[in-house]
């Protein structure tokens, strides 16, 4: 089952180097406006209630990022940035001892949005980031008694909201660690949920090119 979930990612990672390669390779006349960022990290493990009862566990995984800034405005106590985060988790499990659910499944999220950097010219510079964008769930080809499943593909809305701190070690490269929460709707675990929604929460630490 895992095969699905890492040929899925490698494929969205590929797409997202694709788009970035060419952007770290402008001529910095361009006066560090924008910034790419690449990072390991991982999610959290979590626990699903079902309407009435039982419950899901999720396994924790770990979870491949790059996220592209451009600086708009800038002043000495803050810079405001357009950004679009990209995150792939591969392969998050799935049990339950009172359900039929997916054995696992991989999630991929799209999510542009504005990032508030204070005390951009400092060495450490924290920041807050907000947006909204796309997920996509791809389940496994079976469900947990074995049986195959016939929806592998769920799109759902996604919120995407977090912080954490740039630390510049040269003029154009510096290091992150960031947490961030990416609200999405639920995954097809094939049992109604109790909430509407699911918290992915992830933590990561990352390579900044500034250019």
């Amino acid at each position: 089952m895992r095969q699905f979930c890492l040929t899925s990612v490698a494929r969205f990672c590929s797409s997202i180097f694709l788009f970035l390669g060419p952007c770290v390779c402008v001529h910095p006349v361009l006066a560090q406006k924008q910034d790419v960022t690449l990072s390991l990290g991982g999610v959290f493990s979590q626990s699903r209630s079902f309407q009435g009862t039982g419950t899901a566990q999720i396994s924790s995984d770990f979870d491949l990022e790059a996220n592209y800034g451009y600086r708009f405005l800038h002043a000495n106590i803050a810079a405001l940035y357009g950004e679009i985060e990209f995150v792939a988790l591969p392969n998050r499990s799935v049990t339950s001892a009172a359900a039929i659910v997916p054995k696992n499944y991989a999630s991929l999220y799209v999510a542009p949005g504005l990032r508030l950097k204070f005390a951009p010219a400092a060495r450490i510079s924290p920041w807050v980031a907000i947006g909204g964008g796309y997920a996509l769930y791809q389940q496994s080809a079976q469900f947990s008694n074995g049986l195959n499943t016939t929806n592998k593909f769920l799109n759902r809305g996604l919120f995407d909201f977090g912080g954490g701190v740039d630390y510049t070690l040269f003029r154009f490269l510096g290091l992150r660690a960031e947490v961030r929460d990416l609200v999405s709707g639920n995954p097809n675990l094939n049992v109604a949920l109790s909430s509407s929604t699911q918290h992915n929460l992830i933590s990561s630490g990352g390579i900044i090119v500034r250019f």
